[in-house]
Formats: structure tokens, sequence, C-alpha cells
């Protein structure tokens, strides 16, 4: 499956642990970004903090459990995308004010995109009616 950023770049793998939770940091904001999950207690420590972050409740999976390695990657890409995709619904629920997670999304935009060129309209629009049926498309 090909998905196609707003963006013309990417964050590419940048050592083990720099780049592992990535995607929980900037997918929202349509930024593409790969993981390096080639050290598997280090993808164990980051299940640790993120599942303790959003509440759920943490079950270590120990190198004495058959599949190991599998269990914890494929609950760790689960878990990254659990997080992912509630940012996203976070930032589509973001009301259009400064400093808000649907603000920075807009500007971050490159400026030859056209969703930028949209959301530019929309702040030129002067009645409030037209920004609310114009916020239904964003």
């Amino acid at each position: 499956m090909s998905v196609l950023s707003p963006h013309n770049f990417h964050i590419p793998v940048m050592g083990l642990s720099f780049t592992i939770d990535s995607p929980i940091k900037v997918a929202h904001y349509g930024i593409t970004s790969a993981i390096s999950i080639i050290e598997d207690n280090l993808v164990e420590m980051m299940r640790k903090h993120y599942y303790q972050q959003s509440n759920e409740p943490y079950v270590p999976i120990s190198t004495d459990e058959g599949n190991y390695r599998v269990r914890r990657l494929t609950d760790y890409l689960n878990l990254v995308n659990r997080n992912v995709q509630s940012k996203l619904e976070d930032l589509r629920s973001s009301a259009f004010e400064t400093g808000s997670e649907i603000v920075k999304y807009f500007e971050m935009l490159p400026e030859e995109s056209g969703l930028k060129e949209k959301y530019r309209r929309f702040l030129d629009m002067a009645g409030e009616a037209e920004k609310v049926d114009l916020e239904e498309v964003f």
C-alpha cells in the first residue's frame, strides 16, 4: 500500500533508539518515518513506556516465552498504530485557533501544497458561516 504524504521529506532510520517512536511523534502531521526494530529489548522498554503513558495495562513479554521477539514487535507496532490514530483524531477534532494541533499541521505543510492553499483561503474568509462549511472539508 502506498501512502502519499503531503510533505516532500521523510524521517529515515537514524540508529537504534533515535527513531523507534518517530511515528508517534510526527505521523499525525502527515510526516512519514521509519522505525528501527532491531533491538527487541528496546522495543520492550518502549512498549512499557507507551502503555503507561496511555494508561493501558502493560503486560511484559519475557524472553522465556515462545516467539517473544515476534510478539514484542507485533504488539509494539499495534501500540504505535493506536497512538498515531488517537493523535490523528485529536488533531482532526481540534479547533482552528492559534497553537492548536490542526493549525500546526497546516502551518507545517509545504508552501506549494494544495491543502495549504485551501487553508490560506480559509484564513482569508471573512464570514464565519463560510469557515464552518470549509472546516467540514478539512
